[in-house]
């Protein structure tokens, strides 16, 4: 059965959005601060700010709440997986307890705003646990657990989890919450349009261009001026500086909504090894629903990522009794290869440019945590957990495994251009895209079932890596960095900033 492939926050909080920003005058216009990015980085920035005296702009290269904010499964908690025993032993007690204070202060920072502004965005205080499902997993409990007490946080072991499935053990962390992320959003750009933040949707950011003074930014609209800009537009699309296309990589996930005949649950949950299921109800005044999601792996690295969404599914039949799915999504989060996000300046180099990235599927805290750090660098204010997220820092022990991995994924992307087997336009199926020979070029063609081909140039225009087709969702993907495309070739997700060559045929 086919189901519907929009994220179910869409849905649930059309109409909450007040205005629309402005695309049409944004040529010459100058700004005190730019933000490049529309989600919960860039507004919860931009709030923290509003009142400081600054003329601040924001550009969004869609439409707010359509990147990763729109799509995320919304837990917001200092729990992110078992990290805190790996992040003691590969960086130090101090540094941890810096990471542990970002995201606390971030945490709180959520619900102080939500509270000042009376936001109603489903808000519910849950206990967030990582559970073992299997007896494997249990030694990786305790160890982390002793992190926990090390670093002095709350946690508890239990072998007792309301779950459908089979649970070895768990440890929780109380007081952490979960919310819908598009009620928030929008509400957060509701309360910016009337603080007079000039905010512009469908501008997308082509270039950068840093001056001693101030900062150029070229858009599809025309150049912006700003004397400081921040770059929280998910993945640095720039690569003339920072070289962050060789610093990040780009892992994809799965989620389903769903409605369930079970009692709903409280908590929220995720399992410590692949496959990983992380599963939480989402509670409103309508309805509550399951938000299951897992089915993780490197971007554009898998040949038929229906197979993600079809193990999520038979997770879901084999714990569930009769479970109803209402949508199904997909999303991407950068990942640093040390695990531990970008947030500050850009480059030690340049002074008025700062960016946030890199939050490794924990987005809700780290987004409030950057846009507390971004604030006290723009304003010059000393803070005292801001130092392990420095850009510019040096991990190569810490990096060295997953750098090795990505190296061979970019190697991959390249090579594929390369490869020699190739179809034919009649090997091409409705519904089906493929990388065919036509008169000795390669071209990438997507048949729809009223049988119209739609014909592009199968390279990525970031860095000019092989893109492949991925027909869960009838996209063309890059395995090196995450851009994606339409069947025509307009981008869907960055770091591509320009779409790629239609070929006529």
């Amino acid at each position: 059965m086919e189901y519907p492939r929009r994220s179910y926050w869409h849905d649930s909080a059309e109409g909450i959005k007040k205005a629309f920003g402005d695309s049409i005058e944004v040529k010459d216009k100058k700004f005190d601060i730019l933000l490049i990015g529309g989600g919960i980085t860039g507004l919860t920035t931009a709030y923290l700010l509003k009142d400081c005296g600054f003329n601040i702009g924001i550009i969004e290269a869609t439409n707010a709440g359509y990147g990763v904010t729109g799509y995320t499964t919304a837990k917001i908690t200092i729990q992110h997986d078992l990290f805190y025993d790996n992040l003691i032993n590969n960086f130090s007690l101090a540094e941890a307890k810096q990471y542990l204070k970002a995201n606390e202060e971030g945490i709180q920072l959520i619900r102080n705003i939500i509270k000042e502004n009376k936001i109603q965005c489903d808000y519910k205080e849950q206990t967030a646990y990582v559970y073992a499902a299997s007896m494997d997993e249990v030694d990786d409990l305790q160890k982390e657990l002793k992190a926990y007490e090390k670093l002095g946080i709350d946690g508890f072991y239990t072998e007792t989890v309301p779950l459908p499935n089979k649970v070895y053990g768990a440890i929780g962390v109380r007081n952490q919450g979960q919310f819908n992320p598009l009620k928030y959003l929008y509400s957060l750009y509701n309360i910016l349009i009337n603080s007079n933040v000039k905010i512009y949707e469908n501008v997308r950011a082509l270039d950068i261009n840093p001056h001693d003074d101030h900062v150029d930014v070229e858009t599809e609209k025309g150049t912006i001026h700003a004397h400081k800009v921040i770059v929280a537009s998910h993945y640095p699309f720039d690569n003339s500086f920072g070289l962050y296309f060789l610093r990040l990589y780009q892992e994809k996930a799965y989620v389903i909504a769903a409605r369930t005949k079970e009692e709903p649950f409280e908590g929220m949950y995720i399992n410590v090894k692949d496959p990983i299921h992380s599963m939480r109800y989402q509670f409103s005044d309508k309805e509550s629903l399951l938000i299951l999601a897992g089915g993780n792996h490197r971007s554009g690295e898998k040949d038929d990522e229906n197979e993600s969404y079809e193990e999520l599914e038979r997770f879901l039949f084999s714990s569930f009794k009769n479970p109803e799915i209402v949508s199904k999504w997909s999303t991407q989060d950068c990942m640093t290869y040390d695990k531990i996000p970008y947030i500050g300046r850009y480059t030690d180099s340049i002074d008025n440019l700062y960016l946030a990235t890199g939050f490794k599927k924990w987005g809700m805290s780290h987004s409030a945590a950057a846009a507390l750090i971004l604030k006290n660098k723009i304003l010059n204010i000393e803070d005292d957990y801001s130092g392990i997220f420095n850009p510019s820092r040096f991990t190569p022990f810490q990096s060295s495994k997953e750098f090795a991995s990505s190296v061979k994924s970019i190697a991959m992307g390249f090579l594929n251009r390369l490869a020699e087997d190739l179809e034919e336009f009649s090997d091409v199926n409705p519904g089906e895209g493929k990388i065919i020979d036509y008169y000795g070029k390669k071209v990438g063609v997507y048949k729809n079932e009223a049988g119209e081909y739609y014909c592009i140039n199968p390279v990525c225009s970031h860095l000019k890596c092989a893109l492949s087709f991925n027909e869960a969702e009838k996209t063309w993907d890059c395995p090196c960095h995450g851009s994606r495309f339409d069947i025509k070739g307009n981008i869907l997700e960055g770091p591509a900033v320009r779409p790629i060559d239609k070929i006529k045929i």
